[in-house]
């Protein structure tokens, strides 16, 4: 372990890649212990399971697959055994995730036959022909002050936090420019953005000071598209509106620089690969009644809470180029065909996304 920020990790309730792979570099770097992540899939279908995420790891040469169980701290050999009971319905051995454990708690662990791994470098292994114990390792004052935040949500997933992150994600360039016009861009207030970037950095997701780097764009996004719907959207006046002619968003004209589609018209527009059934609309707010006026005279639209359509409050200001463009950025693109959880909808989503990353 190093002195930075290794130990601060994205939260533990939304457990990401990234956050499992600073859990092993943790606990692992100082051992050699012949330990690595070679596949990780995030369990996201209910919060019931969003918390867990199924992982391989290989224990020098022989994989083993995990049901990862993240917890932000364990308090009590009662935590341990909750974590132990979900053992009998997993499909795997489950292999818990979590801050610190002290010795007492380690031991019940592996009494129980519970597997776990902490940032101190704690960690119990049993795969095939491989057994890893490591147990006595302390808590540093930066393990600590993680522990202790157990509990409160992150800065960063409140709804002026996302509107910050979603234009840093969707334009890096602004992650240097000044406070003032990385409020204005994100429409909030100009105190939120320090608050912002010392949570971040705090997280292990920001570098810097003066010269500032995203340092997981990834891990990131998959946060913000997961917490969009729960946090951000909700406050964006979101309405529907039913349409008697299925493909009349073809024939739709709307206002450049005031009006953009996301969902299944964007994605088709970005990838060709879907065929929209359902019309995601973001219009600037203040003209929102203008366009919503002219197109329901041009299109007859009506208020149906059950219709394809949805009008949604705009929330970012980019520059003059994106903001002429009749798509949203691609991160909100994707977000919006996640929260359908239409099958339909997951290869356009899968084609945005690898576009994103192969545009870091």
């Amino acid at each position: 372990m190093n002195n930075g920020n290794q130990y601060d990790l994205a939260s533990f309730d939304r457990p990401t890649e990234a956050l499992l792979r600073r859990l092993v570099n943790a606990a692992t770097g100082r051992l050699g212990v012949p330990l690595r992540v070679i596949d990780f899939r995030p369990r996201r279908r209910s919060a019931a399971s969003a918390s867990e995420a199924k992982v391989t790891l290989e224990v020098n040469g022989t994989t083993q697959p995990y049901v990862l169980a993240f917890r932000n701290r364990i308090r009590s050999r009662e935590d341990v055994r909750a974590v132990v009971a979900k053992s009998a319905t997993a499909d795997f051995p489950i292999l818990l995730a979590t801050t610190y454990l002290t010795p007492a708690l380690a031991d019940e662990c592996v009494e129980q036959g519970l597997q776990f791994i902490d940032l101190a470098g704690n960690l119990y292994v049993h795969a095939p022909g491989q057994y890893i114990l490591v147990t006595g390792r302390s808590a540093n004052q930066d393990i600590r002050r993680l522990a202790s935040r157990s509990g409160r949500p992150a800065i960063s997933a409140s709804a002026s936090a996302l509107r910050m992150i979603f234009v840093l994600l969707s334009a890096p360039e602004l992650v240097n420019r000044p406070y003032r016009e990385i409020a204005s861009s994100a429409g909030v207030a100009l105190g939120t953005v320090g608050s912002v970037f010392d949570d971040l950095r705090e997280r292990g997701l920001l570098a810097g000071t003066d010269d500032r780097r995203l340092l997981d764009p990834a891990a990131l996004r998959d946060e913000w598209a997961i917490n969009y719907s729960l946090r951000l959207l909700p406050k964006l006046n979101v309405q529907r509106f039913a349409v008697g002619d299925p493909s009349w968003w073809q024939q739709a004209e709307l206002p450049a620089g005031q009006a953009w589609w996301s969902g299944e018209v964007a994605a088709a527009k970005l990838t060709g690969q879907l065929r929209p059934g359902s019309q995601t609309l973001y219009v600037e707010p203040a003209a929102r009644p203008a366009v919503t006026m002219a197109l329901a005279k041009h299109h007859r639209l009506r208020a149906d809470s059950a219709g394809t359509l949805e009008i949604i409050d705009a929330f970012w200001h980019l520059d003059d180029t994106r903001t002429e463009q009749l798509t949203a950025p691609p991160l909100l693109v994707y977000a919006d065909l996640q929260r359908t959880r239409e099958p339909r909808n997951a290869e356009a989503a899968a084609l945005i996304r690898d576009q994103l990353e192969q545009a870091e």
